[in-house]
C-alpha cells in the first residue's frame, strides 16, 4: 500500500472514531445516517484491499522460495538417478532425450513438463531402473513431488492474481476514501461552526497526513560562503614589530636612554 493509501485509510478510521465520540452531539445537529454507513463501507472495504495486498505479496514470495526447493529435491532425489542410469543403460532407445536432465535454468510450468516426459519415458523401462537400483516406488515418488512442485506454483499464481486486483482495488478506494471525507466535511464543519473545540477535533481527525517535509516558505540557513552572504568584517590588524641585532621596536618607538660601561675594578 502507497504513503498516500495508507494515509487516506487513517483518516476515514479516525473520522470514524471522531463520530463515534460525538455521537450524540452531532445528531441533535446534523444527519450524518447516509454519510455515516458509507463512511463505514469505503473504510471496511479499503481495510480487506490492504490485507489482500500484503497477505498475498507474502505469500507468492514463500512460495517462490518452497519451488525453489522442491526442485532442488527432484532433481537431486529423484530425476538425477534416473537420468544417471539412463546414461549407462538406455542410450540407444527412443526414450533417452525423455530421460534427461532439465536445464538448470528451466524452471515454473517448463520443468513440471520435463519431469512429466521423464515420468512417462522410465515408465516404459521401469523394471530396468529397479534392476539397477533405484526402489520399487520411484515412480510414485516422482509423480508425487511433480504434483507438489506443481500445486505450488499455482498457488503462487493465484497469490498474484489476488495481489493484482488488491492493488487495483487500494487505488479506487484511495478515491472512494477522498470523496467521502469531503462529503463528510461539506455537513460537519457548518454544524460544528459554534464550537470550536470540537471543529479544531473534526479538523484534524479528517486532515489526511501527507509524508513530513520541509516548511513551505521557511529562510534558507545562512551560510557565510554562498551567494548574497554579508561580506566578513575585517580583523583589526595586531600592532607590527621589527626587529633589529640589538633591539626590538615597536611602530610607536620609544628613545633609547644611553648607558655607561661599568669601570673595571683596579
Amino acid at each position: 500500500m502507497r504513503f498516500l493509501q495508507n494515509a487516506v485509510l487513517a483518516a476515514l478510521k479516525r473520522v470514524q472514531l471522531f463520530l463515534d465520540d460525538n455521537a450524540a452531539v452531532l445528531a441533535a445537529i446534523v444527519d450524518l445516517t447516509a454519510a455515516r454507513k458509507r463512511l463505514d463501507a469505503v473504510a471496511a472495504s479499503f481495510t480487506g484491499h490492504a490485507y489482500d495486498q500484503d497477505a498475498s505479496t507474502r505469500i507468492a514470495k514463500g512460495e517462490t522460495a518452497k519451488q525453489r526447493q522442491l526442485r532442488l529435491q527432484l532433481r537431486g532425489q529423484q530425476m538425477d538417478p534416473i537420468a544417471l542410469i539412463a546414461r549407462k543403460n538406455l542410450r540407444t532407445t527412443p526414450e533417452f532425450a525423455a530421460l534427461q536432465m532439465p536445464k538448470p535454468t528451466v524452471t515454473g510450468e517448463a520443468f513440471i513438463a520435463s519431469g512429466k516426459a521423464m515420468a512417462d519415458a522410465a515408465t516404459i523401462h521401469k523394471d530396468t531402473f529397479i534392476e539397477h537400483g533405484l526402489p520399487s516406488t520411484f515412480l510414485d515418488d516422482l509423480k508425487a513431488a511433480l504434483t507438489g512442485l506443481d500445486g505450488s506454483i499455482s498457488d503462487r499464481a493465484q497469490n498474484y492474481n489476488r495481489r493484482l486486483s488488491a492493488t487495483k482495488g487500494l487505488d479506487e478506494k484511495e478515491k472512494q476514501g477522498r470523496l467521502v471525507l469531503s462529503v463528510l466535511d461539506s455537513l460537519v464543519e457548518p454544524a460544528l461552526a459554534g464550537n470550536q473545540a470540537l471543529l479544531h477535533g473534526w479538523q484534524g481527525a479528517r486532515l489526511i497526513r501527507r509524508r513530513p517535509g520541509p516548511t513551505a516558505g521557511a529562510p534558507a540557513a545562512s551560510n557565510s560562503t554562498g551567494a548574497g552572504a554579508s561580506p566578513a568584517t575585517p580583523a583589526p590588524a595586531a600592532p607590527t614589530t621589527t626587529t633589529t641585532p640589538t633591539q626590538t621596536t615597536s611602530t610607536e618607538t620609544t628613545p633609547i636612554t644611553p648607558t655607561t660601561p661599568p669601570v673595571a675594578a683596579a
